[in-house]
């Protein structure tokens, strides 16, 4: 065994085997976690939003919810306040099953991409590969809005970041939610969307992507 060896034992391993297996303070009883409330929709993806701390989750199309929106149709979207425990539905106009998101500067959020429509289940809500939606709040009223620019492609389970300068980086994702085995059917593209969301040109190849699975 070489000094190195030893230094490693004595300097890393000892404080982990002298280390207390868990903290004493911290309770492990069964009800150290108690139901608050619920999210109204399957919680695909959530988000806290500012400034006011409610939480949104977000659901796709499908048979049943717990929420109903005014045209008696499922909610796929719903507002949850940690506060008050008051649950409101929100709709959405296009399918947002997979799709990526990223805060605005301006503290809004944005999804991008998603899923088909399933007219079958829901005719009110159409297309979501190349879909952009914003969150936001007004008044404290919180509304998905769809104001139409969309995607410079198709996307489902894209990547997004917003980065310094306020753009919106765009990666990756399905053109279709078909199988990742046939290369067609993958987008190993990136696009950059200015800071009000709307492209700055067509898709960009991407090596990384090319060569791995964009999704």
């Amino acid at each position: 065994m070489n000094l190195l060896t030893i230094q490693y034992l004595f300097f890393y391993l000892a404080p982990i085997a002298s280390a207390p297996l868990y903290d004493q303070d911290v309770s492990l009883d069964y009800d150290y976690f108690k139901l608050a409330g619920s999210s109204g929709v399957p919680a695909m993806h959530a988000a806290v939003l500012p400034p006011h701390g409610k939480v949104v989750f977000l659901d796709k199309v499908e048979n049943y919810t717990e929420l109903l929106l005014p045209n008696n149709r499922y909610a796929y979207s719903s507002l949850y306040d940690p506060i008050s425990h008051e649950l409101y539905p929100l709709s959405v106009a296009t399918n947002p099953f997979c799709c990526g998101g990223t805060f605005l500067p301006d503290g809004r959020l944005v999804t991008l991409g998603g899923n088909g429509p399933l007219l079958w289940l829901d005719p009110t809500v159409s297309d979501g590969f190349d879909a952009i939606r914003f969150l936001g709040s007004s008044n404290a009223a919180y509304h998905w809005t769809e104001p139409g620019n969309k995607l410079a492609s198709k996307r489902w389970y894209a990547s997004a970041q917003t980065m310094s300068n306020g753009d919106i980086f765009v990666a990756a994702g399905s053109l279709n939610g078909l199988s990742p085995a046939n290369h067609s059917n993958n987008n190993p593209t990136y696009e950059i969307l200015g800071a009000n969301s709307v492209s700055k040109g067509k898709s960009m190849p991407m090596d990384i992507l090319v060569k791995t699975q964009p999704y």
